[in-house]
């Protein structure tokens, strides 16, 4: 299941600014380990977003809790799950197993 995750900023900026650094450590490992398609910061400076595969929601709720940004409440996050229909044929096809790709 893929699941886009939109974080919002809860605390101002030197509050998320302090927790930065662990929260970028915790998104490499995620990218790493293959439980996260790709992540960055939203234009607009409130938040970021994060693609993430995981196999279920308990799964992506368990592993956005270890986010530093979310464990020291200075983000809150929705995810919204998609199960892939259409991908690119450059989209890994792992991420998308049932999708039919072009």
């Amino acid at each position: 299941m893929i699941y886009a995750v939109l974080l919002n900023y809860t605390r101002p900026m030197e509050e998320v600014n302090h927790h930065l650094e662990p929260h970028k450590a915790w998104l490499v490992n995620n990218l790493r380990q293959g439980g996260m398609i790709f992540a960055g910061p939203l234009d607009s400076k409130t938040g970021g977003m994060i693609l993430a595969s995981c196999p279920n929601r308990e799964a992506l709720e368990a592993m956005m809790a270890q986010d530093p940004f979310i464990a020291q409440n200075v983000a809150s996050y929705q995810a919204h799950a998609c199960s892939p229909a259409l991908a690119s044929a450059e989209f890994p096809a792992h991420w998308a197993p049932g999708a039919r790709f072009i």
